[in-house]
Formats: C-alpha cells, sequence, structure tokens
C-alpha cells in the first residue's frame, strides 16, 4: 500500500465512492462518519492523509484539524476537505483554520490524486527533517518564528507576460507585507540570483502550460531554488495543468484560478511552513555542526579530526604520497590558569588556535583534541616540509607574548610539538596519533619549545 488514508464523512454513499477511488489506487482506506472517536480511530489507523466533508453531523472540516491537534503524533498529518462550488466563505474559513487543501465538487480524480501525493510526499520530508533533528537534539527546539520573519519575505510572481505579474501585484500589494517581484517566464537567470524568492507564484497559461510547468520542474531541481516553495496558479482553471504541476513539485495550487483572498492565506500558511522548515534545517547543521567543533576555539574536535585523517591516510596510499600529523601542547599551560585564572586561559587557548591557523593551508587539519593540545594533519608533506611547519609553529607561539585583556602583564606561552610522517604502506592511524604522542613526549623531555619528529613510518 502506498499510505492509509481517513476519510470522514456524515454520508455513507459519500464515504463509500471515495473508498473505491482511492482503493483503485492502492490505498488502504478507513472511515469514519464525524468528530466523535475520531482521535481513536486515528490513533488505531495512523492514517498519511485525511479527507473529509466540509460539513459533519457534529462539526466542521476545522474542527477535524483541531481533534487531530489534540495529539502532537497527529498534528502533522494533512487534511483536505470537500465542499461545495459555491461554498467561498466556508472554503477560505477551512484554509484560515489550517486545512492544507480545499477541493471543490464535483471532485477531479486527476486533481485529487495528484493533491494526496503531493501532501503525502511534503509529510514524509518533514518526518524525516523532524527525525534528523531528533538525533542532533536531545530537547524539541522552541518555535521562535517572528511575525517579522514572515513579513520580510520574497513572493516572485512569474506569469506568461509581464502585464499579468503587474496586475496581480498591485491586486496583492495592499493585502500582504511581503516583497513583491514581478518576472515574465522564459528568463529564469533573474529567479536564480540571490537571494531568491521564498515563493515562487508561477502563472499556467492555458494556451501555453508547457514553459511554465518546465519552470516548476526546474526550481525544484536546482540548488538555489530548492528550498522555496512554488505555488502554481492555472489561469484559467485547468485541473489537468493544475495536477501536472503538482507532480512535478508544486507545493500548492490554486485549482479555482487566481484569487487575492485565497492567495494572501496560502502563501501565509506556506511561509510559515518553508520558514520552520528552514529554522529546523538551520538547527540541525548547527548541532551536527557543534557535534564536531571545539565551543571555545571554534576548531574542529576529536571527533572529526580522526576521520578526516583516516580520508587522508587512504588517499595517500592509493596516491603513493606521504603526509604529517602532529600533535602540539603548550608547556606549562597549568600554570597560566593558576596565576591569571581561566579565564586568561581560555584567552590565550583562542589566540593560539588563531596563530596555528594561520600558518596552515585551507587543506590542512587543525584541531583541538585535548584541554591545551592540538592535532594538525598535512596532506601531501614530507619529512622536511613537515619539519619546517613545525618550526614555525613553534616561533608563532613563543616568539611574542600573549595579550590578555584585564592581565596586565603580557603571558609568554612556549609549545612542544611531535610529528610524524605517514607513507604509502602506512600502519593504521590510531599507531601514527600514538607515534605522534610519544614524539611530543621525547619534546617535553628533552626540555619543551621544541620538535621532535619521528622517521617516516613504514
Amino acid at each position: 500500500m502506498q499510505g492509509t488514508i481517513l476519510i470522514i464523512d456524515g454520508v455513507a454513499t459519500n464515504r463509500i465512492m471515495l473508498k473505491v477511488q482511492l482503493s483503485a489506487a492502492y490505498y488502504q482506506v478507513v472511515q469514519a462518519d464525524g468528530i466523535d472517536g475520531l482521535l481513536s480511530v486515528a490513533r488505531r489507523c495512523r492514517p498519511d492523509l485525511v479527507l473529509t466533508a466540509m460539513s459533519l453531523p457534529d462539526g466542521q472540516a476545522a474542527d477535524v484539524r483541531a481533534e487531530l491537534a489534540r495529539d502532537e503524533t497527529l498534528a502533522g498529518v494533512p487534511v483536505i476537505a470537500i465542499c461545495g462550488q459555491n461554498d467561498g466563505a466556508g472554503r477560505l474559513g477551512a484554509l484560515a483554520a489550517g486545512i492544507d487543501d480545499v477541493l471543490l465538487q464535483p471532485l477531479d480524480d486527476v486533481i485529487l490524486q495528484a493533491r494526496i501525493r503531493s501532501l503525502i510526499r511534503t509529510r514524509s520530508s518533514n518526518e524525516e527533517l523532524q527525525h534528523e533533528a531528533s538525533q542532533v537534539f536531545s530537547m524539541p527546539l522552541a518555535d521562535s518564528l517572528s511575525q517579522a520573519q514572515i513579513d520580510g519575505s520574497k513572493v516572485a510572481l512569474v506569469t506568461h507576460d509581464m502585464a499579468t505579474a503587474m496586475r496581480w501585484r498591485e491586486r496583492l500589494k495592499t493585502h500582504v507585507p511581503y516583497e513583491l517581484c514581478a518576472h515574465q517566464i522564459g528568463n529564469i537567470q533573474p529567479l536564480m540570483s540571490a537571494p531568491v524568492a521564498d515563493i515562487f507564484v508561477v502563472e499556467l497559461n492555458e494556451a501555453a502550460p508547457g514553459p511554465a510547468l518546465r519552470l516548476v520542474a526546474d526550481l525544484r531541481a536546482r540548488a538555489a531554488t530548492r528550498q522555496s516553495v512554488v505555488i502554481a496558479i492555472p489561469n484559467p482553471a485547468e485541473p489537468l495543468a493544475a495536477a501536472e504541476a503538482l507532480d512535478r513539485g508544486a507545493h500548492d495550487v490554486m485549482q479555482s484560478g487566481f484569487d487575492v483572498e485565497e492567495l494572501t492565506l496560502r502563501l501565509a500558511t506556506q511561509l510559515q511552513n518553508k520558514l520552520r522548515s528552514d529554522q529546523l534545517r538551520s538547527n540541525v547543521r548547527n548541532g551536527l555542526r557543534a557535534a564536531v567543533e571545539d565551543p571555545m576555539t571554534g576548531l574542529y574536535n576529536r571527533r572529526y579530526a580522526q576521520p578526516f585523517l583516516e580520508r587522508v591516510a587512504r588517499h595517500a596510499e592509493d596516491c603513493g604520497e606521504t603526509f604529517a600529523v602532529m600533535l602540539a601542547d603548550l608547556d606549562h599551560f597549568k600554570r597560566i590558569n593558576d596565576r591569571f585564572g581561566h579565564p586568561a586561559g581560555d584567552a590565550v587557548l583562542i589566540e593560539t588556535a588563531k596563530r596555528l591557523l594561520g600558518q596552515l593551508r585551507p587543506v590542512d587539519l587543525l584541531a583541538r583534541v585535548g584541554g591545551e593540545e592540538f592535532m594538525i594533519v598535512m596532506p601531501g608533506v614530507g619529512k622536511t616540509e613537515a619539519g619546517r611547519v613545525a618550526a614555525r609553529l613553534c616561533a608563532q607561539i613563543n616568539a611574542t607574548p600573549f595579550s590578555v585583556p584585564g592581565i596586565g602583564e603580557p603571558i609568554h606561552v612556549t609549545t612542544s610539538i611531535g610529528a610524524v610522517i605517514g607513507g604509502s604502506a602506512q600502519a593504521p592511524v590510531d599507531a601514527l596519533i600514538q607515534e605522534a604522542d610519544r614524539a611530543l613526549y621525547r619534546a617535553k623531555d628533552r626540555g619543551r619549545n621544541q620538535v621532535t619528529l619521528c622517521p617516516e613510518a613504514a
């Protein structure tokens, strides 16, 4: 089965007709006749989508949305309402209440199936993003969207001729606070220029829908616009074009054509969903970055350094190259903390990271792997070059005393470095790190503030 759909309608014949339609498309169908007992049914069948009549014996479609929201595991289930052709007020009210879409009777099977596919696809993507977030964060993230974020959004109106785009813009601008930009289909370069629009409203012109449909697919495929929302508007209303737009990746369609009030509601809903997803995606990225970064110095930590070293070692083995692994440790660092305090010690570590990083290439790795210990990995470097770099790193630390705000005297710091060269027929990376560590201790034993370089590893 592709998914489970819960049909809610007080009229048994309506439920049966919908069940026949959806079962033919290989959906599992569950039926209910009203809101009473809805949560119990939904918890049992775990629907991927709910299809409800606008009016029910004991409530409205908006009440279905509110009932599902009582259970956080069901709150994200998409809901489609079905209403009569002339119930414009009910349609707008349902959209304002959070119903994902409102389809008109008599139901067009093509648009119904496309809308179901689109909403289930969107929900699956959202669930994957939520799952990624749950792997990174042990606690739920606060929803901190501000109205200013939403109001500052950019909406591109893309039509077959500029006159239509400007007309839509004039009609919309008194209803929404967003930045509205008019574009003509055929020249996509301005659409890809940063900052790209948060939402693209694309006209599907009856005479030539092909270019607009290709644009929808293009917008969803390109990296610059992949996270933007696409709303397609058949002009005039055309179910087949609307269904095709949904299957090509549009997030939403206005199957009845351009309507200012309806588009205002859909823009607000889609922007909230997009900005919430953007925020969650950003938090996940930041969380993943935090897992491999040292929060004090901004350098990578041991969790990142070891896999990086393994990749460098594999590449060296494949290409017959050598590489250097160094461990640098600040000498007598405990004395700095004891004499000047831990904030001063932290400032020394931050400045040390800056000085070391300034002497390395972009391809090199500098990671903080202990309290005052740093690892350097340099791909494609031999013994002679590694020795020169290590000596330069030592000089960067001991040549100039550290000035720390709030400390009246300069702090003199030195470092010891142990280095080892990995080769094409190399030992495991753990063994290389141990060799570099032993070289570091030999540098300490010999008086500190110096470099000890091991022979090339066999």
